[in-house]
């Protein structure tokens, strides 16, 4: 650190104030460095920094609260939440092509920042491309932004590097990154339905039971004992949502909170992982998710060189299921201890046999990567048979469910009439 004194920045010796100036310099061994130094001018600042040995690049004045290198960190994480998983898919996609056809990498990055719709997306992609002309290594500048970039993408650029193929490399993430995309919405497609049709389900039930029971009250009082049971009920329920809110609504706030609480703790995420591998219906379905973004992300990155213990940590993120820790884990003591890697599979009972065995012949034949990139095809034709069957099961479930809650109450609100038609005959 440089010592805030007021220095003389002129032939006069007329002294200035001290200001903040943010600066770009190399050391003798051609490394840029970035920083901030407190000086009388940029003269001043100049001279200061040619005495620590370092050739001035840029400088200029600085802002007064704080420096560049926290004004960068602090818009990394704003930028960070602009840049959507298609905005990484799309990139990925055109740097590939511009590489192919011999643009270089700083020049097809300024180009994709130049047609972005999305002006936080070329924010980052500029900034990209200004480390990457500074010399940086493309892989090292992508890990800086880890909220933006995935692990797999990184670690196969990093691959790329070592290879010298990187045109190649960012088709194969672009490929797998589309793939992962796919997958995701046929699960999330597969859920949508049934919790619309629940969302449906219970504004109807809500609007009858509030507002309009309450206008055949009169009329239902009026028969006093001779009033069905099942109007009765249907009446107290209605009575207890216009009038009970006092006390159901501080439960229902607590619950919500309490509930959100524990699925953010590690017992709760146990639990909700679990129930999503143990599920009737939905249970298949997230299984075979799992085992093809296993199989995918280890055929690819296994078969681009990437080490082992490495394939290992990303795959545990790309599953992101505690209950599955125990599997990665065995897995990564396998591979430290030299031991086949087939039986940690196979111990696993949330992992399909066959696609253990297709491991198990991959492994002992020396081809793991084309045998995992089949098990990764046969875990998507799965997935996709799993969504049509969970479909076609969910929705006549919903539309019985929905039929009876309103028939039921259809059925509890005519009973009464019937009876004074009844009555009047």
């Amino acid at each position: 650190m440089h010592a805030a004194i007021e220095v003389t920045d002129s032939p006069s010796g007329s002294t200035f104030p001290l200001r903040k100036y943010s600066y770009q310099a190399r050391r003798a061994d051609g490394t840029l460095i970035r920083g901030v130094i407190e000086s009388g001018g940029p003269s001043a600042a100049v001279r200061m920094l040619r005495r620590d040995a370092l050739v001035v690049v840029a400088i200029e004045l600085a802002s007064l609260e704080a420096s560049v290198g926290v004004a960068r960190q602090l818009s990394v994480g704003r930028l960070s939440a602009h840049f959507k998983r298609d905005d990484v898919l799309a990139l990925c996609q055109q740097l590939s092509v511009m590489l192919k056809t011999g643009v270089p990498l700083p020049e097809a990055l300024e180009t994709y920042a130049l047609q972005a719709s999305n002006k936080h997306v070329a924010a980052i992609v500029r900034r990209i491309k200004e480390d990457v002309s500074e010399g940086d290594e493309f892989s090292k500048v992508l890990a800086k932004w880890p909220r933006v970039f995935p692990p797999i993408l990184i670690s196969l650029i990093r691959a790329a590097e070592a290879s010298g193929l990187l045109a190649e490399m960012m088709e194969r993430v672009g490929k797998e990154l589309a793939k992962q995309r796919k997958t995701s919405r046929q699960v999330t497609g597969a859920m949508i339905y049934p919790g619309i049709m629940l969302t449906v389900a219970i504004a109807a039930v809500t609007i009858i039971m509030v507002f309009v029971l309450p206008k055949f009250q009169g009329l239902f009082m009026a028969q006093g004992e001779n009033l069905p049971t099942p109007t009765k009920v249907l009446m107290a329920v209605s009575d207890f949502l216009r009038f009970g809110w006092p006390i159901y609504l501080p439960l229902l706030i607590t619950a919500v909170a309490g509930g959100w609480v524990f699925v953010r703790s590690t017992t709760g995420r146990l639990f909700v992982d679990r129930m999503k591998l143990t599920m009737p219906v939905l249970g298949k379905l997230f299984r075979f998710l799992y085992v093809s973004r296993i199989a995918s992300t280890m055929s690819t990155l296994l078969a681009a060189g990437v080490s082992l213990l490495e394939v290992i940590a990303i795959c545990r993120e790309v599953t992101n299921n505690l209950v599955l820790a125990r599997m990665w884990d065995d897995l990564e003591q396998r591979v430290q201890h030299g031991q086949d890697m087939s039986t940690a599979f196979s111990n696993c009972p949330y992992f399909p046999r066959n696609v253990a065995a297709m491991f198990h012949a991959g492994e002992h034949s020396g081809r793991l990567p084309e045998v995992l990139q089949q098990a990764a095809l046969f875990a998507e034709e799965e997935l996709d048979t799993a969504v049509k069957a969970c479909t076609s099961m969910i929705e006549p479930m919903m539309i019985v469910i929905m039929g009876g809650l309103v028939g039921g109450i259809a059925s509890a609100m005519l009973l009464p009439i019937f009876n004074m038609s009844k009555m009047v005959h």
